[in-house]
């Protein structure tokens, strides 16, 4: 295996980031500290600080083990939203991971999304692209990204899927949210970009 160079703090935030939604994609269980160490080949102990960086900031996930059971929006135990991907079960953190995911993979399947407006809904994919498009996903503004201690809890919370843009403009108005609504195609184009330096 070859060794790769990390220059700086955040590129090994990056690629442990990116080494662990693949393994996770790839293997579809939690994963240790010594897999992460031997795809990146990052020292051990070094790997253990950058993921406890990591979560601290709602960037990863961990169980109570402190195996990694999520990265970049991927997650191989239950989390707020469902998807089947190619025939595959995960989660997502928010609604943006699934269009994001779906798009950058390419993928095929479906996503249930628990709604803010009372239903849950459900959208299929097809190479990566929306089948249905009558909902619209709420995007919090990025300034709330930058603003966050912890973006899982703050900011991955407050993007959600609607029936529609009415539905999205008044929970975002009651809560003083600031973001974009955004049809599925724009939504879908946005994740896609989003995701694809990940997969």
């Amino acid at each position: 295996m070859t060794t790769k160079i990390v220059e700086t703090p955040s590129d090994s935030q990056a690629l442990i980031r990116k080494a662990a939604f693949r393994l996770l994609l790839a293997h579809a269980v939690p994963i240790g500290v010594e897999q992460l160490a031997a795809v990146t080949g990052i020292k051990p102990g070094l790997v253990s600080i950058v993921l406890d960086e990591l979560d601290g900031a709602g960037r990863i996930r961990r169980d109570q083990s402190g195996h990694l059971v999520g990265s970049a929006g991927l997650s191989v135990t239950p989390d707020r939203h469902a998807i089947e991907l190619n025939g595959r079960k995960f989660w997502t953190w928010c609604a943006y991971d699934i269009l994001g995911i779906f798009g950058a993979l390419g993928a095929s399947g479906r996503a249930l999304s628990p709604s803010p407006g009372g239903q849950a809904i459900e959208i299929d994919f097809k190479h990566g692209r929306p089948v249905n498009k009558d909902a619209v996903l709420f995007r919090p503004d990025e300034e709330l990204m930058s603003r966050c201690e912890n973006v899982y809890e703050e900011w991955c919370a407050n993007s959600n899927l609607f029936a529609d843009a009415d539905q999205a403009r008044r929970w975002a108005e009651q809560r003083g949210m600031r973001g974009r609504i955004l049809d599925l195609d724009e939504a879908s184009d946005l994740g896609t970009r989003g995701w694809a330096d990940v997969v």
